[in-house]
């Protein structure tokens, strides 16, 4: 038997010999987390539009249909998608100051995923050359300086219609100015989101027979991230795989590598697929899911 065929048996084996139960609490923790972000952006967006009545469904189905299509969508297509619908949900909210809540939640997901890098470059598990990084840095500062000074130019010549646009985007991080508020509502509930993705990283190691460790939980979730940096291919499929398998080498065999990357991959995307298919057919108040899909991608588009 070749080397290929003999890895593909193997993994079949290791998919078989999973443990559901263990399998199962992931999926659960997974949709946790769907819940908990939709609660911080319910959040965010409340206190952008303090006079509206911002509902939490349409807010949690929005989430969802978003990130059932980023998993197939470039560009991450699937945030214009959220913005759209939970646009449609408040009357008379914009789009520029929707877009901003979502940055709120985005800024506090790069401090915590920076944090997790800085903390496995410092224990060893992942190397992070901050030397490295600081030569870059300086050799960049000249375009850095050139970039703002074009800006700045820019901003001149369109500063009334800038004006405009500042006042939304201040409008869409107006929780941000009432520090209390923003931690109760805002990162609390994102905080516990973070603690059930790596919940889910460390029950599918568990299941799957690996180290379940938060470090390796941690690197794993790092790799995954940086394999849809570049999307070449839907969810990051098969660049994940080849990332893990080499970070992994020292700990575990390719076939139980791969079969763990596989499972995890293909399980969330279709938890995420059968969410965003409930969330359009909630939103769209329809049992038929291929109408409701429609015509939840026609609303968000108006």
């Amino acid at each position: 038997m070749s080397p290929i065929l003999s890895l593909l048996d193997e993994v079949g084996d290791r998919l078989a010999g999973a443990d559901p139960r263990l399998a199962l609490l992931a999926l659960s923790l997974h949709v946790a987390n769907h819940v908990l972000r939709s609660v911080a952006w319910r959040g965010v967006v409340a206190a952008a539009y303090p006079d509206q009545r911002v509902r939490f469904l349409p807010v949690l189905s929005a989430y969802a249909a978003g990130v059932a299509l980023n998993a197939v969508a470039p560009a991450r297509g699937g945030d214009a998608v959220k913005v759209g619908l939970v646009r449609a949900a408040i009357p008379g909210s914009a789009v520029v100051t929707l877009a901003a809540t979502l940055s709120v939640l985005v800024a506090l997901d790069m401090v915590i995923g920076t944090a997790l890098v800085l903390g496995l470059g410092l224990s060893g598990v992942a190397p992070v050359d901050l030397g490295g990084g600081l030569s870059h840095a300086a050799t960049a500062a000249p375009v850095a300086v050139a970039v703002v000074a074009v800006a700045a130019g820019l901003g001149f010549l369109l500063r009334r219609r800038l004006r405009e646009l500042g006042a939304q985007l201040r409008r869409g991080g107006a929780v941000l100015r009432t520090p209390a508020r923003y931690a109760v509502v805002v990162a609390l509930p994102q905080a516990a989101a973070w603690c059930c993705r790596v919940g889910v990283v460390l029950c599918l190691l568990a299941a799957f027979g690996l180290p379940a460790t938060v470090p390796l939980a941690a690197l794993v979730m790092v790799i995954g991230g940086a394999s849809t940096v570049v999307p070449l291919t839907p969810g990051g499929a098969g660049t994940q795989q080849v990332l893990l398998a080499l970070a992994l080498s020292n700990t575990a065999s390719a076939a139980a590598v791969v079969s763990f990357s596989v499972a995890m991959q293909a399980s969330v995307t279709i938890v995420n697929a059968l969410l965003g298919l409930a969330a359009a057919m909630a939103v769209c108040r329809s049992v038929r899911p291929v109408r409701a899909v429609r015509t939840a991608l026609a609303g968000a588009r108006t």
